[in-house]
């Protein structure tokens, strides 16, 4: 039905715009010296432990873990 194609195409435009707000956050961890409150919020989530859930649950690991790797 119409229902079930609009919640799914919501729910891949959804994760679409997360994957691109994560990619822009890994560029922002490895390149610069902001902090993870900062670069949630230029990535358009101002809360940091939601940023940072989004983030692991995309990566696989948390933000902090992120930039000390790279």
């Amino acid at each position: 039905t119409w229902g079930s194609k609009q919640i799914l195409l919501t729910e891949s435009l959804v994760t679409d715009i997360f994957n691109a707000t994560c990619t822009h956050a890994k560029r922002m961890l490895r390149f610069t010296d902001k902090s993870i409150e900062e670069i949630g919020l230029e990535c358009g989530i101002g809360e940091l432990n939601y940023f940072s859930r989004v983030f692991k649950k995309l990566e696989g690991v948390s933000p902090s873990e992120f930039r000390r790797v790279w």
